[in-house]
């Protein structure tokens, strides 16, 4: 057995007070007895008084006899010795009188015998009393305590129940009940308890007796711990709304995702982007080494290669000035000088800007719609790259043959729409996330196979931050197989034209993203 320190100090403390108690008891016993003794003796001083003031002595006697009786009745022995030590004298004297004293001996005698019998049911009352009182007032320590427990199980925010040993259900609390399916009942058993809730009573039936604790997610987006705990039979169940830890939890699994798929597609970058800047750059060297050393003289092959010099010098500044718009759009330097656009303007510029790629791949650009669509507020230049991006991207995906198209409406709900629509292979629905991503390519697929063609993943993501700060939403509807149709909402920027006067959108020489 473990050795307590505290628990022996308060055995020799409760021994020490049971010594003193035996010792002052018996002490009360002698000095009981010894007042008695004195109280009988006054026998001895009435001996030679009149018969009636004997009588009157005694019945004084017999009157303080039964008031001490019942007064010391908690302590019996004392009360017995008290008793039996004041009347003893008392019987012998009226016996040894004789004659018609005997009777009242005889009297006195009873009399003594019904004090001791009227002492124990005194002493019995008393410790009824005593037993009643102590039983009281541990019911009322252990409904505090009980009130204690309840008000700290009703006070928490976990949902708690408690069931007794016989498996029935003794308190829950205002959470749980919140949480169930159907109110729970007093006495009800665990197992009842468990099918108030469908998911609850899945939960908890796979997995094993005794204690445990499992994450559980109810399908609303809430995820819960439940928790059983068992101490002898008794059981506590703990449902804890973990969906705040658990929302961090997932986003910080996403964050960690994203950044792994960041630093995959710098190092993809890094990669494509050593090819890209090489390509040129010696292309241009090449050419310019065969113009310079005059290895070539015809002038029509000299002016060939020096359109090839300068083919590659706007490949190589296309590249820098993507790198340095996704650069500035990172540090929030990109300033957009906002100004009235005719939408059909905008249209025949990005499709001319885009006709000699669509030249080279043999695909035909299509556009209508725009004019009958009030100015647009916007930055002509940084529009007009966008729309281009994608334009550029549906033709780069189509076939030789194929149809490019732009189309420029009024919805029904009087939004003004741009739909881009290409007839290309569309893009695979787990490669939609990756779409407006820096550095994210799509260069592995057929539709882009000439080297020149290839992109160094900006262009979208560079195209989405504009349009963002236009306050442009994209969408994106594609099917593999069938293409790929990009519809740019510019309602935000119609709806400046009526807001504000074109006036005073023209003082406004630039508004920072």
């Amino acid at each position: 057995m473990a050795f307590h320190p505290l628990g022996t100090a308060a055995h020799e403390r409760s021994a020490l007070s049971r010594g003193r108690f035996n010792r002052i008891a018996r002490r009360a016993v002698w000095s009981a007895g010894i007042s008695g003794a004195l109280w009988g003796s006054a026998c001895l001083l009435t001996r030679n008084a009149q018969p009636l003031d004997q009588f009157v002595v005694a019945l004084v006697v017999a009157a303080l006899v039964s008031g001490s009786a019942t007064t010391l009745a908690a302590l019996p022995r004392t009360a017995y010795a008290f008793v039996t030590m004041c009347l003893l004298p008392w019987i012998f004297f009226f016996a040894w009188q004789g004659g018609s004293y005997l009777t009242l001996s005889l009297l006195a005698a009873v009399y003594w015998v019904a004090l001791i019998f009227s002492i124990q049911r005194v002493n019995g009352t008393y410790r009824q009393a005593i037993v009643a009182q102590g039983s009281q007032i541990r019911l009322s320590r252990h409904l505090s305590r009980l009130r204690e427990e309840w008000l700290a199980v009703a006070s928490v925010t976990d949902a708690v129940a408690l069931f007794d040993e016989a498996g029935r259900l003794v308190l829950w609390n205002s959470a749980m009940t919140a949480l169930l399916e159907a109110p729970p009942a007093q006495g009800m058993s665990f197992q009842a308890f468990l099918a108030l809730s469908l998911w609850q009573e899945q939960a908890i039936a796979a997995t094993p007796p005794g204690q445990w604790s499992a994450d559980y997610a109810l399908g609303d987006g809430r995820y819960l711990q439940t928790i059983l705990a068992q101490k002898g039979a008794w059981r506590v169940l703990c449902h804890r709304d973990i969906s705040p830890l658990k929302a961090r939890e997932l986003s910080l699994e996403a964050e960690r995702a994203r950044a792994v798929r960041a630093d995959r597609a710098k190092s993809t970058f890094l990669a494509t982007m050593s090819h890209e800047l090489r390509t040129p750059l010696n292309a241009i060297m090449g050419f310019s080494e065969v113009i310079r050393d005059q290895y070539v003289t015809d002038p029509r092959r000299v002016a060939s290669y020096a359109g090839d010099i300068h083919q590659s010098a706007a490949h190589l500044l296309a590249i820098i000035n993507d790198i340095l718009d996704i650069a500035r759009i990172e540090n929030a330097e990109i300033i957009l000088h906002r100004r009235p656009i005719p939408m059909r303007a905008l249209l025949d510029e990005t499709a001319r800007i885009s006709s000699g790629l669509a030249r080279r791949q043999g695909v035909s650009v299509l556009y209508r719609g725009g004019e009958d669509w009030p100015l647009v507020i916007g930055d002509r230049t940084r529009l007009a790259q966008s729309i281009c991006n994608f334009l550029s991207n549906g033709i780069k995906a189509s076939q030789s043959g194929q149809i490019v198209e732009m189309l420029a409406r009024i919805s029904d709900e009087h939004r003004y729409l741009l739909t881009i629509r290409d007839t290309g292979p569309g893009i695979p629905p787990e490669r939609l996330g990756d779409l407006f991503r820096p550095f994210a390519t799509f260069d592995d697929r057929d539709a882009y196979r000439s080297a020149g063609d290839r992109g160094t993943g900006l262009g979208l993501a560079i195209t989405k931050e504009l349009l963002d700060a236009h306050g442009i939403s994209i969408t994106v509807d594609t099917q593999v197989g069938t293409g790929t149709a990009i519809t740019l909402d510019f309602t935000p920027c119609v709806e400046l034209v009526r807001d504000e006067p074109v006036d005073e959108l023209d003082d406004q020489s630039g508004e920072g993203t």
